[in-house]
């Protein structure tokens, strides 16, 4: 891949810990994206199993494709403080989120980059097709965001989310206070500052049984946390939690 300086750099974060069994797929993923520009970043948190070997096999391929490789491992404090670690690192104008759970599909990052204005603090979504084990697609998440939606959720999955350096430089990065609401705190204090969600093409496969997945529940009070704490009526977050509850109750009687 021959690099082209004209083009804006983007910065891809992909936050690891004993990923081993898919480290791979969001990696030649990241491999196979048609966009020249890239810096890949993947903060270690310090992994027991094969993934570090796994990363350091592919530094070659990094090299070959062109792409700016970093990589940090040590001891951190949840996804939140690794993503941190990352956007400190990034010096891309453009930066994406690639869970190692995840994959991006070959055209993604030059979608966004098509759409994205980098001198404007701008944020874009795109589709997000949830897979099974067997990379089954199970559900497709295709949505425009309706921001009278927004006590209920936003719409689209944060997987599938590119934002400007000058966002995060308005906004500010991810709150470690959270554990599972890290992206819903995030894009709050995006929608308060006024800014626009634009709606891509891009798709990211995204696996279950990931973090939110697992812990429905706890997601969805802090959920309900980080509208509290970003100032949202408390009337209507407790008259839509209620709401979500009972669909909760009976997805589980399903």
């Amino acid at each position: 891949m021959i690099k082209d300086k004209q083009k804006p750099l983007v910065s891809i974060i992909t936050a690891t810990f004993n990923s081993e069994k898919t480290i791979k797929d969001a990696i030649e993923s990241l491999l196979n994206q048609t966009y020249p520009n890239i810096e890949y970043i993947i903060i270690d948190g310090k992994s027991s199993d094969n993934t570090i070997s796994i990363i350091d096999f592919y530094v070659a391929k990094f090299i070959e494709k062109n792409i700016i490789f970093k990589f940090l491992s040590e001891k951190d404090n949840g996804i939140a403080d690794a993503w941190n670690k990352g956007i400190k690192l990034a010096t891309g104008e453009i930066i994406g989120m690639l869970n190692s759970d995840d994959w991006f599909e070959a055209n993604s990052i030059t979608y966004a980059v098509e759409l994205l204005n980098t001198q404007k603090p701008e944020l874009s979504y795109g589709i997000c097709k949830k897979v099974n084990s067997k990379k089954e697609v199970t559900q497709v998440i295709n949505r425009n965001f309706n921001p009278k939606k927004i006590y209920l959720n936003f719409g689209f999955s944060h997987t599938t989310c590119f934002v400007t350096k000058k966002a995060y430089d308005e906004v500010g990065v991810f709150n470690t206070n959270y554990k599972i609401a890290i992206d819903t705190d995030f894009l709050l204090r995006f929608f308060k500052q006024g800014f626009v969600f634009k709606k891509c093409k891009n798709i990211t496969y995204m696996r279950l049984g990931g973090v939110s997945t697992k812990f429905k529940k706890t997601a969805l009070v802090e959920y309900e946390k980080a509208l509290k704490d970003n100032g949202f009526n408390l009337a209507l977050i407790l008259f839509f939690g209620l709401i979500k509850r009972g669909i909760f109750i009976i997805q589980k009687l399903k």
